[in-house]
């Protein structure tokens, strides 16, 4: 189940089509939810995805699943970057340091919603959620869209084609690291 719940939720980041996913675990369910995902590092790390808490409480973790060399050129564009300079992303924050801000970030009262930098959406989108308070958007999908939508629906359709060939594999039986690991 919690393999499954990483492929579901983070199967375009996993494929490597989309620079990051979050996933929300229980820890009613995954009680070593902690050592699972040390095991997720261990080996998907070594195909160049990672797996961060970006924040728990005492009954779940926000689990950030990343692409670093994608994410990193996502977040270095420059519209991008004036975007996250707004909310104190230094544009010389090495990677590491600006998923440690976002965590900074994720403690305050107001949610930094600049977080669709790191998950890939585009840069009118995240200041259109922004700026209207994720009211009027013109199509809502795997996030709510205020410039494109043609564009978006084609994303959106291939991460859903993603996600369910990823599941159909899960399912199947494969784990995450014969999928992504295979030599």
């Amino acid at each position: 189940m919690f393999e499954r719940n990483i492929a579901y939720f983070c199967a375009p980041a996993l494929a490597g089509i989309k620079p990051g996913n979050l996933v929300s675990l229980q820890k009613a369910d995954f009680p070593d939810v902690h050592d699972r995902i040390s095991r997720l590092n261990e080996t998907l790390g070594k195909v160049g995805i990672c797996a961060d808490i970006l924040c728990e409480c005492e009954k779940r973790v926000l689990l950030f699943v990343y692409r670093p060399i994608l994410l990193e050129s996502y977040l270095e564009r420059a519209d991008i970057r004036k975007l996250l300079s707004r909310y104190g992303y230094d544009p010389d924050f090495t990677l590491t340091r600006k998923i440690a801000h976002l965590k900074e970030r994720m403690t305050e009262k107001d949610f930094p919603h600049e977080i669709g930098a790191f998950l890939g959406y585009p840069t009118e989108d995240i200041k259109g959620f922004i700026r209207y308070h994720g009211k009027g958007c013109v199509l809502c999908g795997e996030w709510k869209v205020y410039g494109d939508p043609a564009k978006a629906k084609v994303l959106f359709a291939r991460y859903k084609k993603c996600r369910k060939a990823l599941l159909s594999r899960v399912e199947e039986g494969k784990s995450l690291v014969q999928i992504f690991c295979a030599a």
